[in-house]
């Protein structure tokens, strides 16, 4: 038996509840394993928010606990779990953080619940169904950066892609992206591919360099990327890089130091660093963020940004509802919420999309190297 289901039997095995119990809200994240890294990560911003919380009075008076459980980087743990979850007849879960796991979650709640809301930004939750994803999509933040290229006049596009599934699509969706007739100035000069595991993507490397590119996108993350950027590094490709948001965290920084390029660019969601364009509910809620991130102690990355809002939402609908709702009213109260605004800006999950963020609270951030911190990039902090 794992530690993740000897946790979950220990944490299943409770008396009756009363008014003043806390609300347990379970949460699934890898705390061990491959992604152990980001679960870590999650958890300390999870419970920071679980403070401001009950700060706040909690759940209709009731205080907010957070009950994580260890998938292990695993996507058949995590399908283990939630189906011990479904048998407790929980009303919401809260992750993965890894889109292999939520994926392999979804089939078992998307139809009849409980509401699964995942942290990561690069799943396909079916219109209307029970499962929720974090963050601006893929087709959302393809456009934010092409406009802030073209707008450089850097319109000739290297692509270095990975072979696995989250490759595979963001190739797919930027090639339906850049069919759009306002990118029709754009083009894609080089085409490359690895896989994950590989050591070394000097060709593809010295391939891009040969076709001139404005910029290059690299859409990995962790140690792929830092293979990456050692081979931009050694062949000399003076260009920006654009990558993935899982890269945002200082330690990695620090471990890329002597190979990074002089511009490097991430896509991120409105929150990640102070958006001096935030006003009214945006700016308070912002603020509430980077208070709560200050107390524990916290310097603010993506990993902690991704969770903030999807749980805010679901305790939203669990303070609307109260506490006693099951899966299907808070189901149909998220559906409809519209108008609630968090970090990342104003959501609307009316059109079905799954997700209630949409462009206007995606952001480009650039590293800061004399700093050491991420800035927002120049002109996308306009709303």
């Amino acid at each position: 038996m794992t530690l993740a289901l000897v946790l979950f039997l220990t944490a299943a095995s409770g008396s009756t509840l009363s008014a003043a119990d806390p609300y347990e809200l379970n949460v699934l994240l890898p705390l061990t394993g491959p992604l152990a890294f980001v679960g870590a990560s999650q958890s300390k911003a999870l419970h920071a928010l679980e403070d401001v919380v009950n700060a706040g009075g909690g759940i209709k008076g009731r205080p907010l606990k957070l009950v994580i459980f260890d998938d292990a980087s695993n996507p058949q743990t995590a399908v283990e779990l939630t189906s011990q979850l479904m048998a407790k007849n929980v009303p919401v879960i809260m992750g993965s953080a890894a889109a292999g796991s939520c994926s392999a979650m979804f089939p078992l709640v998307d139809k009849a619940g409980p509401v699964t809301y995942c942290f990561s930004p690069t799943v396909h939750p079916r219109a209307g169904g029970f499962s929720f994803m974090a963050g601006p999509a893929i087709e959302d933040t393809q456009p934010v950066l092409l406009r802030y290229f073209r707008a450089r006049g850097l319109t000739n596009i290297a692509l270095l892609a990975s072979t696995d599934a989250n490759g595979q699509d963001f190739e797919h969706q930027l090639d339906i992206t850049l069919a759009q007739p306002e990118f029709r100035s754009m083009t894609v000069v080089a085409r490359e591919h690895f896989a994950l595991s590989d050591i070394s993507v000097a060709a593809q490397i010295a391939r891009i360099k040969a076709a001139k590119p404005g910029f290059l996108i690299a859409f990995v993350s962790g140690t792929p990327f830092g293979t990456v950027l050692r081979a931009v590094n050694d062949a000399g490709l003076d260009v920006p890089v654009y990558s993935s948001g899982g890269n945002m965290a200082y330690a990695q920084m620090a471990q890329f130091a002597s190979f990074l390029p002089k511009e490097l660019y991430l896509n991120a969601a409105r929150g990640v660093v102070p958006d001096a364009a935030a006003t009214g509910k945006m700016k308070a809620a912002q603020s509430v963020f980077f208070d709560a991130m200050r107390k524990a102690g916290i310097r603010p990355e993506y990993s902690h940004l991704i969770v903030w809002d999807p749980t805010m939402v679901v305790v939203e609908a669990l303070r609307a509802a109260g506490p006693d709702a099951g899966a299907g009213r808070l189901h149909d109260y998220i559906e409809h919420l519209q108008g609630w605004t968090g970090i990342e800006g104003t959501y609307d999950f009316t059109p079905g999309n799954q997700r209630g963020a949409t462009q206007a609270s995606v952001a480009l951030v650039r590293w800061d190297t004399p700093n050491a911190t991420w800035v927002m990039a120049e002109g996308t902090a306009r709303r």
